[in-house]
């Protein structure tokens, strides 16, 4: 795509479509995530499958591509295999993701949170939290990515760092928090103090993704004071107190379009799925807001 970031986001009628989460349609398609290294795996063990889905997002009108670096961290590929390179494996999910983008989109690089990312952990010590994430930014500008996208991110301690070191690269930024009540972070911290912190970086979209569809207003109320180009991709559902995926409203294809638009009208400018939303929901999004549709 000969246009950056920046500049689509410049076109104030535009919004840009995300694609959808990787893991749920390698578990669709028949690979096995739930082991360690989960969707790192893939990577290794079927790199065509990886190239397929990202090919069928491009096909669905996605205009970013999420290269396969949410669990490529060394430190979520230690349970797996000592032998595996995490800057090799994180290379090899960029090409997979530039192979599949060509000239038709922009590709983002994964920056996950370390560890569980529905159980945040608040006691790594700061400067372990520096050197894993240095290392992560690291090899994604190496590798040239078009976004970092920094997402999944549920604890104010470990945002807090990452916004630090973004600091000095130049590639456009986004963030994308957690919350279960559109209120807070996952750790407590009110959203609203997400939206100030993130004035003072180099942030240039801010929003939430791996929530429920029927929050997402909430969170887009608790960020209103924040004047970015907004960001969201939800789910299908959600994980109950007792680990159980339960379906919502976001996986009536229908039903997640038509609040879709409501976000839009919230600012919502990058629109997306994420856990249990399929390739489907992302050419539905693509048919009724992209840009052949403005």
């Amino acid at each position: 795509m000969s246009e950056t970031l920046q500049e689509l986001l410049e076109k104030s009628n535009r919004t840009l479509i995300l694609d959808g989460p990787l893991g749920t349609e390698l578990t669709r398609r028949g690979f096995d995530v739930d082991r360690p290294g989960w969707s790192a795996r893939a990577l290794v063990e079927n790199p065509e499958l990886v190239l397929q889905i990202h090919l069928d997002y491009v096909a669905a009108g996605a205009n970013l591509l999420t290269a396969n670096t949410f669990r490529t961290h060394a430190v979520n590929l230690k349970e797996w295999s000592p032998a595996q390179n995490a800057r090799e494996l994180t290379s090899i999910a960029v090409e997979l993701a530039q192979q599949a983008a060509g000239n038709a989109c922009l590709v983002c690089g994964s920056v996950s949170p370390l560890g569980d990312s529905y159980r945040p952990q608040t006691s790594l010590s700061e400067d372990w939290l520096i050197e894993q994430h240095e290392k992560m930014l690291d090899e994604l500008t190496s590798v040239g990515v078009d976004i970092l996208l920094v997402e999944t991110q549920t604890t104010f301690r470990e945002l807090k760092v990452i916004l630090r070191l973004i600091e000095k690269y130049s590639i456009p930024t986004m963030l994308s928090v957690v919350s279960f009540d559109g209120l807070h972070l996952l750790d407590g911290t009110p959203l609203p103090d997400i939206a100030e912190l993130v004035t003072r970086s180099k942030i240039v979209a801010l929003g939430c993704n791996c929530v429920p569809v029927e929050i997402v207003n909430t969170v887009l109320n608790s960020l209103k004071d924040n004047q970015l180009p907004k960001i969201v991709y939800a789910n299908s559902g959600y994980q109950n107190a007792e680990g159980t995926w339960v379906q919502s409203l976001g996986a009536n294809l229908d039903e997640h379009t038509e609040l879709a638009k409501s976000w839009i009208q919230h600012g919502v400018r990058i629109l997306g799925g994420c856990c249990g939303t399929e390739v489907p929901l992302i050419a539905k999004f693509a048919e009724k807001f992209g840009e052949d549709s403005v």
